[in-house]
């Protein structure tokens, strides 16, 4: 009995101690990142900006369609949005299972990440399910997004529309169900795990999705009253004749 209870307290023992909330959690596979947060986050964004500096020079050059400064900032806005979707919550959608314990660097930037959020590691079923939606949908849904205002596709702005939804209706779920948990998954108001990370990037998911479904509401409205208008004229003249 002795020797059995030395043994299960050395296996417990032996288990990695991990930063992450609940405390309780386990991670039985855990292993602690050898990149630094400032690695991680810098080298990540700074091919995150590549990405959106190629853009602003492309939309600033092309010869079809003249793209107003809003407009260069907004397809920046889903190509950043397209890459961290398909690439890097793509990742997660397959790898969450041994995520705790990968050392390659999309996944040290999830265990980065998680220390503002662990449901991530856990493979919460909530944030598995939307997240993979968010990959595998709206990843490719933005990118289609800025190839139909390169070529001026009359589906553009529909386009807009459905993808800045998708996007709030899923962030809005996900600052819901940790709301509703309580806060359980991360150090209450830590400044940067839990303002930066959890709140601030989450955040523009929320904002900018919803600035642009009014705009292009706006877009489609005025279209639809310019056909009415159109249809209306048209039938005065019939009635006339």
């Amino acid at each position: 009995m002795e020797s059995s209870a030395v043994e299960n307290q050395g296996t417990m023992s032996s288990e990695p101690i991990h930063p992450y909330y609940p405390r309780d959690l386990r991670l039985p596979h855990y292993v602690p990142n050898e990149k630094s947060a400032a690695e991680l986050v810098g080298v990540f964004f700074g091919v995150i900006g590549g990405f959106m500096v190629a853009t602003w020079v492309l939309a600033s050059s092309a010869r079809t369609v003249k793209f107003s400064i809003p407009q260069r900032i907004i397809l920046c806005w889903f190509v950043m949005s397209g890459i961290i979707h398909s690439v890097l919550e793509g990742y997660f959608g397959i790898y969450h299972q041994t995520l705790a314990g990968r050392m390659t660097f999309l996944g040290q930037v999830w265990k980065e990440y998680s220390k503002g959020d662990s449901r991530y590691l856990s493979s919460d079923t909530f944030v598995l399910c939307m997240e993979r939606i968010t990959a595998f949908v709206d990843g490719p849904l933005c990118i289609i997004t800025v190839i139909a205002f390169f070529r001026n596709s009359p589906y553009r702005y529909v386009l807009q529309l459905i993808v800045s939804l998708c996007q709030l209706y899923g962030d809005t779920l996900y600052f819901m169900t940790e709301i509703h948990e309580d806060f359980t998954h991360g150090e209450m108001y830590h400044p940067q795990y839990f303002w930066v990370y959890f709140v601030f990037l989450n955040s523009l998911w929320i904002v900018i999705p919803f600035l642009l479904i009014i705009q292009a509401s706006c877009k489609l409205a005025g279209c639809q009253s310019l056909k009415d208008n159109q249809v209306g004229l048209s039938s005065k003249k019939k009635k006339v004749k």
